[in-house]
């Protein structure tokens, strides 16, 4: 880009008639006006630092300012073109345009969690496909990102999707976990990817899943503190896994560790969610597994009991 190319976009009528254009916007969905001042104002920024280089000099406040405003406004534009699907965006604001486009694609994962419109969701993954794309290797969010398109991908899967999106949602749940840099959100990753393969081997029944699926979530049941919810959520999927490990290999420790994790995790539950339920139904059908095997008939008046609470609690649901 050479200085005599880029003077007039510089030029102060050039940006009040482009302010006067914002203004006449006939309202945000206008896709095509936002796409067109994106544009300008990249170039402006550019622009400047073609005149000015990288680094202005004193007494150039006012235009780094400017300069500022044209890249913010650039990357506020280009951000509704880069949810609409356009390609034609600059390279370099990519990165940045994509951080901004997650803020909103990140709104949309709680409705997604509930939602049957197969279309509506594979939008989605679309969506969170562009957004890591976008995200070069070592940026500090693309383990979030990368976490929020395994998980639309596990939606798409068990809205009816086919297998291979179970496959790409622990890919990216596992490069997810290596990308990782620090310690304090480890456990969440771990137990996604944990969840994940757990999944899978329900649905092919090989055992190197099931052994993963263990393994990961006992390491996020040690690295999570506290009995919030979170670890709650864990402890049933570890005792999922370990129960589900015990039904393929008959090792009575297995067994033995799933009905302490349904335990443990209960109480943890508030009285009114549905994890409360479920994990107290696996524990009496986990108490009930016992006692055919070991004939303690504490641990059917358990199973009994774990039942008949699950079922006080559905009724308050």
């Amino acid at each position: 880009m050479r200085l005599r190319d880029v003077a007039p976009i510089l030029e102060a009528e050039a940006l009040r008639e482009a302010r006067l254009l914002a203004e006449l916007l006939p309202g945000e969905d206008d896709l095509t006006v936002h796409h067109l001042l994106g544009w300008f104002h990249w170039f402006r920024h550019r622009a400047t630092l073609v005149r000015t280089g990288p680094e202005p000099g004193q007494g150039r406040e006012q235009e780094q300012e400017q300069d500022r405003s044209d890249l913010r406004i650039a990357v506020h534009s280009l951000t509704a073109s880069f949810l609409a699907g356009e390609e034609d965006l600059p390279e370099p604001l990519l990165p940045l345009v994509a951080e901004n486009a997650a803020v909103y694609a990140a709104r949309l994962l709680p409705e997604l969690r509930e939602s049957n419109n197969p279309a509506r969701i594979a939008c989605a993954a679309r969506l969170w496909e562009r957004i890591v794309d976008a995200a070069p290797l070592g940026h500090p969010q693309r383990p979030v990102h990368l976490t929020a398109l395994g998980n639309v991908l596990r939606i798409k899967w068990r809205r009816g999707g086919r297998p291979a999106d179970l496959d790409s949602a622990i890919d990216r749940f596992r490069e997810a976990l290596s990308a990782l840099s620090e310690a304090p959100g480890r456990p969440m990753y771990l137990y996604n990817l944990g969840e994940a393969l757990n999944a899978r081997f329900e649905r092919t029944g090989a055992i190197e899943d099931l052994e993963g699926a263990v393994a990961l979530l006992a390491e996020a049941a040690r690295a999570t503190s506290g009995e919030g919810l979170y670890r709650a959520l864990v402890l049933t999927g570890l005792a999922g896994a370990l129960r589900a490990r015990h039904e393929r290999a008959g090792a009575p420790r297995d067994l033995d560790g799933a009905i302490a994790r349904y335990r443990e995790a209960v109480p943890m539950f508030p009285p009114d969610h549905p994890g409360r339920v479920e994990s107290l139904s696996h524990l009496g059908d986990a108490l009930l597994a016992r006692f055919d095997h070991a004939g303690d008939p504490a641990d059917r008046d358990a199973a009994l009991t774990a039942w008949s609470a699950a079922k006080a609690t559905a009724d308050i649901l």
